[in-house]
């Protein structure tokens, strides 16, 4: 049987879309869900009870125990690597597979996780487009003609004005022709969340730096959103300099992290709702207890009103924050958001459990306020999940400190506990799927907070000393003025 964190986490591992696999030791596949079985040819009993596998998969399985053999000797934790598989249907297809070593599961034989992913349409296109940069740059109809033909959506650009885009591109953002979109700007595709990210990337291209993979929140011309997944080369067209963007819609997989997302969530309202329901029961009290005291006297009653009505409001509060904590939000919403505001509901909320163990919470800010882009309701659940980690790493005794620091552009928020501290081989395998360092966790809550930051536009570091405590700073964009 696999150990309680695994099958807890069933579903989520099942239906992933990404192939995933645990791999003992020996070689032995423990657990594969079906889009590793489609990736590989092969039917789940066929990879689990019968370990009568081909030629080609055992040598599969033998380039990942290497892989192993070679970063076990060094201590590391985790490795990727590309493979061109022969299909059992006679195909090839090529796979970018990612392992990393989880020893809290089988602390005596260490297994390993496997993400496998096809990659085929992007090395296939990375070979036409590098056989068309050395042999027919110069040829605009060759060009055309082999973009048209690309499943991905292509669109070809000067200076942020569109001058070209494919078949795939159009269907991708819905538009009836190519008239509908030559000559808009980027800026009038891409929401304007992440016209930081364009800037940046012309930044990077002006200074020789290679662009990189982006992600981007476009809109359609029908009016709804997609997230999309690409990258760029630099091209002559039309005798000019252009860039030449590849995209793939990657708005299912971000559906997906969603669902994850608010998972997480509910998980985090169960383990309040103790809290907050004796939180709520004290005003009661309050409230029961004045209420007696009005009927037995006859002196002036305005400050009982005075107080029973404090005590209610304490309550909307609290139930409130709650409310908000589990209620599902859309990944597309983004809109003007005060930091400040969120950080001081968030303390609220977490009073309630940071009490109980005698811990203190306090905010020290640049500005009373201080506004981001963004989804409120994303942001509260990250300083949500610092918080309740702080809290649990501590004692019954202490302070949590957070700090919101300005610069030009950005907002640095320092969320410093008196923990247990981790040590630097923690810190780097925060955020893989399963890693925890507390003993009943699932490390799920961490990777969920790096994707909101991530989607942000922004970042996260630790910095953590043994014995000492941790320190979490989240950076985010601030919204620029007109």
């Amino acid at each position: 049987m696999l150990p309680d964190l695994i099958e807890g986490y069933g579903v989520i591992f099942e239906q992933s879309i990404t192939g995933m696999a645990l791999l003992s030791e020996q070689g032995h596949l423990l657990k594969v869900n079906q889009a590793l079985c489609d990736l590989w040819g092969y039917r789940k009993h066929e990879l689990i009870d019968n370990h009568s596998y081909s030629e080609d998969l055992m040598y599969l399985l033998h380039c990942i125990r290497h892989e192993w053999s070679m970063r076990n000797s060094r201590n590391e934790e985790t490795f990727e690597l590309t493979y061109t598989y022969p299909h059992p249907s006679l195909t090839t297809v090529h796979l970018y597979i990612k392992s990393s070593k989880i020893c809290d599961l089988y602390p005596h034989s260490p297994c390993y996780l496997i993400q496998c992913q096809d990659v085929s349409n992007i090395v296939q296109l990375d070979t036409k487009l590098q056989y068309t940069e050395q042999k027919l740059f110069e040829s605009d109809e060759v060009l055309k003609t082999m973009l048209n033909e690309l499943p991905l959506a292509v669109v070809i650009t000067k200076h942020g004005i569109i001058q070209d885009v494919n078949p795939a591109a159009l269907e991708m953002i819905h538009a009836s022709s190519k008239k509908a979109v030559l000559g808009l700007s980027t800026h009038a595709i891409v929401d304007a969340s992440y016209h930081s990210e364009i800037e940046k990337r012309r930044s990077r291209d002006s200074q020789g730096r290679p662009l990189g993979i982006v992600t981007y929140l476009i809109k359609c011309m029908d009016g709804t959103q997609k997230f999309v997944n690409g990258f760029t080369i630099i091209i002559p067209y039309h005798g000019e300099r252009a860039a030449v963007g590849i995209f793939k819609d990657i708005t299912r997989e971000r559906l997906e992290e969603e669902r994850l997302m608010q998972s997480e969530k509910l998980n985090t309202a169960g383990q309040l709702a103790a809290g907050i329901a004796h939180e709520i029961r004290n005003p009661l009290t309050s409230i029961n207890g004045f209420l007696k005291l009005m009927r037995s006297t006859d002196h002036n009653k305005q400050l009982y009103f005075d107080i029973i009505e404090s005590e209610l409001k304490r309550i909307e509060l609290i139930v409130g924050e709650l409310l908000v904590l589990s209620k599902p939000q859309s990944s597309a919403a983004s809109r003007p958001v005060d930091v400040m505001l969120i950080l001081h509901q968030t303390v609220t909320l977490m009073k309630v459990q940071s009490a109980f163990k005698n811990i203190e919470i306090m905010i020290k800010a640049d500005a009373e306020s201080i506004w981001i882009h963004g989804e409120g309701n994303q942001i509260k659940q990250v300083f949500i999940n610092l918080l309740k980690n702080g809290i649990e790493a501590m004692g019954n005794n202490g302070c949590i400190h957070i700090y919101a620091e300005l610069t030009t552009y950005e907002v640095h928020i320092h969320v410093q506990d008196q923990g247990a501290g981790m040590t630097a081989e923690q810190i780097n395998s925060l955020g893989q799927p399963f890693y925890t360092t507390k003993e009943s966790g699932t490390g799920l809550g961490y990777m969920i907070t790096q994707n909101i930051i991530h989607n942000h536009n922004g970042s996260i570091t630790v910095d953590s000393v043994p014995l000492i405590g941790t320190t979490f700073t989240v950076t985010l964009p601030l919204m620029q003025k007109d």
